[in-house]
């Protein structure tokens, strides 16, 4: 009975220090915060700064419209602003993601809302460029994951569409859409979204995948550090040299007669990847519809051309007639461009890549003077 009593004392008591009005408002605040400090953040001071300061910056943010564009929101304000003020050297990609999530989610709990987007440091604008055709099953996610992404403008190419693909698109008020009801050929869409692209970073996209703003992320990241040419990382997806297909080893050729055997098989015929304006505005954008050629024009050319992010883009990778099967249209169409590339490579070094054929006489003289 005496243990009794001595619990129902306690009980009382501490039933008593629950009513107390400041008591209850600081344990309610810190029950709030304690969210911010999950994997790992308590151990590593620049992580819990950037928690404390996206806390900060949460509690006097205004009430979200809805209505801005994410590249000007206040979260992304607000975190380039302390990672400018906070940091002197840029982190690689791996750490910023870390103090950016860390800052991102101190910023949500304290405005009492959930924010998806990924605030990054960029110096200077970035957009994006989507192609895509008949897409409605994939076009809306797509959308989404992009504007989670600090981008000035999102471009949205769409040719030769049958199905709901505009309508689904026009419902993202971010996003510009430059519609043609024709097909317009593979990767020409490119060239027409660089062309309506005003940003110092334009990260280039298909519609028919969507790919997490996680994996987006890195691309501008690194074109904004000084990269031209950001390439998805697709090296150790590929099986052993034996086991590829021509395609992928016409990528490595021509890596390699370019002396950037480090590439391996990485091209700008896959997606993601990212250009920077300054590359933009020297190339002839007509070259952006055929991939390789562009790379190869970039690493002629002293541009900084890197695989940057390792994306997975053959498991998710749309299956269409035209792309399935040994010697399938668009394998074919893609070793055309890599000829293409190649031939540009050889005249811009002086080279003849053709040589008229020998005449009937001309191989008997020489046969005959052996």
């Amino acid at each position: 009975m005496g243990s009794g009593t001595g619990r129902s004392a306690r009980k009382r008591r501490n039933s008593g220090r629950s009513r107390r009005p400041e008591r209850k408002h600081r344990v309610s605040t810190t029950k709030k915060r304690s969210s911010v400090y999950r994997g790992g953040t308590r151990r590593d001071p620049w992580l819990r700064r950037a928690a404390s300061a996206g806390w900060e910056a949460g509690n006097a943010a205004p009430p979200d419209s809805g209505a801005s564009a994410f590249h000007a929101s206040a979260l992304q304000q607000s975190f380039a602003e302390w990672m400018n003020e906070s940091i002197k050297e840029k982190p690689g990609y791996a750490r910023m993601k870390r103090l950016s999530e860390a800052y991102a989610q101190g910023y949500s709990d304290a405005a009492g809302r959930k924010d998806r987007g990924i605030p990054l440091p960029l110096r200077g604008s970035a957009a994006a460029v989507v192609c895509a055709s008949s897409e409605e099953d994939s076009i809306d996610a797509v959308l989404r994951e992009l504007e989670r992404l600090p981008l000035r403008q999102i471009i949205v190419v769409l040719n030769g569409c049958r199905d709901r693909s505009y309508a689904l698109a026009r419902k993202h008020r971010r996003v510009t859409v430059a519609y043609y009801p024709d097909l317009l050929g593979h990767d020409v869409g490119r060239s027409l979204g660089a062309k309506l692209a005003e940003a110092d970073i334009v990260l280039f996209c298909d519609g028919d995948m969507a790919i997490a703003a996680e994996d987006l992320a890195p691309f501008l990241y690194a074109v904004d550090a000084g990269c031209d040419v950001a390439l998805n990382d697709l090296n150790g997806f590929l099986p052993l040299f034996a086991d590829q297909d021509e395609v992928t080893r016409c990528k490595s050729f021509l890596n390699a007669v370019l002396s950037r055997g480090d590439l391996g098989a990485n091209s700008m015929t896959a997606v993601p990847h990212a250009l920077s304006g300054r590359l933009l505005r020297q190339l002839d954008l007509r070259h952006l519809s055929v991939p390789p050629k562009a790379q190869a024009i970039a690493v002629l050319e002293g541009y900084r051309v890197e695989a940057v992010h390792a994306v997975d883009v053959f498991s998710g990778n749309r299956r269409r007639a035209g792309n399935t099967g040994r010697g399938n249209s668009v394998a074919g169409m893609i070793i055309g461009d890599h000829a293409e590339a190649l031939g540009e490579v050889l005249r811009r070094r002086g080279v003849s890549g053709l040589k008229p054929p020998l005449s009937r006489k001309d191989v008997a003289m020489r046969r005959n003077a052996m």
